[in-house]
């Protein structure tokens, strides 16, 4: 019998992945809310076709998309995933057994498991906060990297969420390349200048942080390139900064 929980997914252009994000959420929710930024291909009407309910709005940013996708759920308790995510089998047993009526958490944590091109890449594994009460969390962050702040406790499960992030190198780099422009834009608003340090070392720190204190040589060839994409974020959002200071001096 689902429970008293409700699924939140926000979505643009997903008709590939929507359907098995949703059905992998339909034994555990009792309400399952896409919030779609007005999609030109089926992904609202895939979302529709397993009943959930589809809500459309403009995209602003990651966070407000999900507050807004938050406040439309009728529940206390939400899930959030991205439509590229799945919960797996051993998450949706661990969901089950949880008391949502009587519980001393706030929200647990679940470990996200990576895969790149048909293999698991232990480099990018983490903890992501995706089940919190709707009266005790909100979204923060307003250009990437969003995250939740939550009043209260937080468990642990050990089931996973599964996520396949991308499906090309090609595409790989296409987001490489839009999130350096989303992080540049997030330091010049937060009033950081153009340093030559940070883009002469920062590209480098970042590519031998991610191939060997993350462990990203393990993973192969897989490794390396996502190491190579570390790089590349912070060649874009040094260079772009050093484009803004660049462009204020000609005013």
């Amino acid at each position: 019998m689902p429970l008293p929980l409700s699924v939140a997914i926000i979505t643009l252009n997903e008709e590939n992945f929507i359907g098995d994000c949703i059905k992998s959420t339909l034994d555990i929710a009792d309400e399952i809310v896409v919030v779609d930024s007005f999609s030109s291909d089926k992904t609202a009407e895939i979302s529709e076709s397993l009943g959930a309910k589809v809500i459309r709005r403009a995209f602003d940013d990651f966070s407000e998309q999900k507050n807004f996708a938050l406040n439309m759920c009728k529940n206390d308790w939400v899930l959030f995933l991205d439509a590229d995510e799945l919960l797996s089998e051993k998450a949706r047993q661990e969901i089950k057994k949880i008391n949502f009526s009587d519980t001393d958490f706030s929200g647990f944590k679940m470990k996200r498991k990576n895969f790149y091109l048909g293999a698991h890449v232990r480099v990018w594994d983490e903890w992501v906060l995706r089940l919190f009460r709707k009266s005790k969390g909100r979204w923060v962050g307003k250009y990437v990297h969003e995250k939740v702040h939550l009043d209260g406790k937080i468990g642990k499960l050990d089931g996973e969420i599964i996520h396949f992030p991308y499906h090309s190198v090609y595409e790989h780099l296409q987001k490489t390349l839009k999130f350096g422009l989303l992080s540049s834009n997030k330091k010049y608003e937060e009033g950081e200048k153009f340093s030559l340090n940070k883009l002469i070392f920062s590209p480098f720190w970042a590519f031998f942080k991610t191939l060997i204190l993350k462990n990203g040589f393990k993973d192969g060839v897989r490794g390396l390139i996502i190491s190579y994409s570390a790089m590349i974020d912070r060649i874009v959002r040094y260079s772009l900064l050093w484009e803004r200071d660049v462009q204020e001096k000609k005013r």
